[in-house]
């Protein structure tokens, strides 16, 4: 009878087993040790240059909507309207006194002019007063730093040379200069992602190394998860950097990249080495404990790397850099990741022979019969406990309902920063929406009904033509709004000023740094719903090939649903309302970032699906050996119940530390993973999943006939 029917399949191995594909592989592996080792070896060899060199070939840029009409104005601005500075660096020069200004602006002036990284510097004291850069009471000048760069890629660089340069200048007493915008901002985040990154590898690596080697009780063994990892990032980040020479790539996919490499790195071999470490235990060879692993953890490791990469590629959908870029990362360290478990991991494991064997295994009897008995008390009360699982994930969710999106500004930078401190000083000198300036392209003719128009909104402060006429007959109104960039107000501005000036000037195109995050807004919540649907459709398509269920595959989707409803419920309390946000070095936004549910969604989702892989997959494979339910249920969740807990520790120790340590974007990430894994790990696998198999009894395992022929074959069975 074939796998997923309603009657369970029980197998035992004849005699002369046939080979198959995990036993070759195995015997290669075994056999082939050193060449398999030394290839890796290769591998990493010629990855770290690229990797240590990585940060230097990615760009800042990228925020920005494909095809969308604040692109459409920034191209035209960079073509016709070069001299305006639309996205130029500002000095932010702040003097106690109106009479130390003058002096100050020269010491600016003449450290930055003339620098290999300097366009042309507007000199504040040459312009009129309508120019706007002197502040009413006098103490607080711009000087527009107009920047020299190759492509937009080497824009951050250019303001970071701008920034560096300012800093030696030598200023009265008292007297401040700060240099912000765009890529000012994007220079001091790819500084503080750096250094971020540096500080997440010194937290999250002792306590893992020191975990590990309590679990495995052998530092031999405990080296065996931190060498995979480290092996993942290397060749993501290899692989990243050979990538920048076809396209630009953002800068964000290193930490991302990082994150998923080292969790997934670790939280792989652990189910790898656990596995032949309980094979050999039972007397086999390294050849047949290799084989055996590779057959049951070996495949869960791919479907749960093939979830996660499915999940991560739908943000392709996205017509922006940065999430392509992201995506990109991620899925490049899980590929990695994954081939190197399957094959670095097993032939260090056969090399190191009894080595990796020692160390404490006593606790392993224990730790089953305790998880044998939470099982047994579920399946007995199966109701209880799905209803209680359900309504603490429910109860989670909750605040989802409330969530609040916005896009950072200059903020996403931490204070102390250049960009940040000379956007905090420019907006208290000359309001809210000073850095969030909106251009208007419009042909010279209508010009003036743009100004008329735009000073008709009551969120704009001041409105006026900033250009000549170019060739093409068209020029540009500059309009400052009263609300910051990072205030929904403004998005909103940008909205009503387009739908205004379709009747009023129809040839007018509105961008601008508000229009770029507005547009980019739009862009997310029309790609949302395709993607959501795009990795809900592939996860119920692998769950039913996998588990030949209807009922388990539709159940899996759910509570993965449920689980990342639940984490992003969880994170919105944080980082929207501050609750705990002082905890974890942040100041809240008020907002979470507009990005955070689609792109969230697939990474979490991604991950939901690994425990729920490595579960069922030995839930099933107990099934498959048994034919009873019940009985699969409590073995499955024995098995796995110590080293799915070690795993979720580690990953909540990698996720927490990146959270903690970078800027506010990757710390949303980082803390809503931690909090997904705990959920997962404990509501999910505790509660929900054997009380549903409980519940569900026989019906578990249904598969029309028609389905189950048309889906390839596929068993955990060895």
């Amino acid at each position: 009878m074939s796998v997923g029917t309603s009657d369970p399949v029980r197998t035992q191995d004849p005699p002369e087993r046939r080979r198959t594909l995990a036993d070759r592989t195995a015997a290669v592996l075994v056999g082939r040790r050193r060449l398999v080792m030394l290839a890796w070896l290769v591998i990493v060899l010629a990855a770290a240059p690229l990797a240590v060199t990585l940060n230097g070939a990615l760009s800042g840029s990228g925020w920005n909507a494909q095809g969308s009409e604040s692109e459409k104005v920034r191209a035209e601005l960079r073509r016709d309207f070069a001299a305006l500075g639309a996205e130029a660096a500002i000095v932010v020069v702040h003097v106690p006194s109106q009479g130390e200004r003058d002096a100050a602006v020269a010491a600016v002036i003449g450290q930055v002019d003339g620098s290999a990284s300097v366009k042309e510097v507007t000199d504040p004291r040459e312009q009129p007063p309508q120019a706007g850069l002197v502040s009413e009471d006098g103490r607080t000048a711009l000087v527009p730093v107009h920047l020299q760069a190759g492509d937009e890629a080497e824009l951050p660089e250019a303001a970071g040379k701008v920034s560096d340069a300012v800093d030696e200048a030598k200023l009265p007493d008292g007297a401040s200069a700060d240099v912000t915008g765009e890529w000012p901002v994007w220079a001091d985040f790819n500084e503080s992602n750096e250094k971020a990154m540096l500080k997440a590898e010194l937290l999250s690596g002792l306590p893992m190394m020191v975990l590990l080697v309590v679990v495995f009780g052998s530092i031999v063994a405990a080296g065996m998860p931190m060498m995979l990892a480290m092996v993942g990032i290397a060749g993501a980040y290899g692989a990243l950097h050979l990538l920048t020479m076809a396209t630009p790539l953002s800068v964000w996919s290193m930490n991302f990249s990082m994150m998923i490499g080292m969790a997934l790195g670790i939280d792989y071999s652990l189910f790898i080495v656990t596995r032949y470490r309980a094979e050999r235990a039972k007397g086999h060879d390294a050849e047949s404990a290799l084989a055996t692993t590779l057959a049951t953890s070996g495949k869960a490791i791919v479907l749960s790397g093939l979830a996660l990469a499915m999940a991560l590629g739908a943000l392709f959908l996205l017509p922006v850099m940065v999430f392509r870029s992201m995506a990109l990362g991620m899925i490049l360290a899980v590929v990695v990741v994954v081939a190197a478990a399957l094959t670095l991991l097993p032939a260090v494991l056969a090399a190191l022979g009894e080595r990796v064997l020692r160390g404490r295994a006593k606790g392993t009897g224990r730790s089953e019969a305790r998880w044998s008995r939470w099982s047994d008390g579920v399946v007995r009360r199966p109701t209880v406990g799905l209803i209680a699982g359900l309504l603490l994930l429910g109860g989670l969710t909750a605040p989802v309902v409330g969530v609040d999106l916005g896009m950072p500004g200059a903020r996403v930078v931490d204070a102390g920063y250049s960009s940040r401190d000379g956007y905090e000083t420019l907006t208290d000198a000359f309001g809210p929406g000073a850095g969030a300036a909106t251009y208007v392209t419009t042909p010279q003719a209508d010009a003036e009904q743009v100004v008329t128009t735009a000073k008709n909104h009551k969120g704009v402060k001041d409105a006026q033509v900033a250009a000549e006429a170019a060739d093409s007959g068209r020029t540009v109104v500059r309009i400052t709004p009263t609300t910051a960039i990072d205030d929904d107000r403004t998005s909103d501005l940008v909205a009503d000023l387009r739908d205004d000036l379709d009747k009023d000037a129809p040839q007018a195109l509105v961008g601008g740094p508000a229009a770029q995050n507005h547009d980019m807004t739009e862009a997310l919540a029309a790609s949302a719903p395709g993607i959501i649907a795009l990795v809900l459709l592939m996860s119920l398509l692998m769950m039913l090939i996998v588990f030949r269920s209807v009922v388990i595959a539709l159940v899996s989707v759910v509570m993965n649903l449920l689980t990342v409803g639940a984490a992003f419920g969880i994170a919105s309390i944080i980082f929207q309302h501050g609750v705990g946000a002082s905890l974890i070095g942040i100041d809240s936004q008020g907002f979470i970032n507009a990005w955070a549910p689609v792109f969230f969604f697939a990474i979490l989702f991604g991950l939901s699906m690994d425990y729920q892989l490595f579960l069922l997959a030995s839930i099933r494979e107990k099934y498959e050996l048994t034919g009873d339910t019940r009985t699969a249920v409590r073995d499955g969740i024995a098995a796995t119940g110590r080293p799915i807990t070690n795993a979720a520790v580690i990953m909540v120790i990698v996720f927490v530390a990146f959270g903690v340590t970078g800027p506010i974007p990757p710390t949303e990430l980082g803390i809503t993973l931690a909090i997904a894994v705990i959920l997962d790990a404990t509501i999910v696998r505790m509660l929900i999943v054997p009380a549903s198999l409980a519940l569900f009894g026989k019906t578990n395992w249904w598969m029309p006939r028609w389905l189950d022929k048309a889906l390839p074959a596929f068993t955990f069975r060895h």
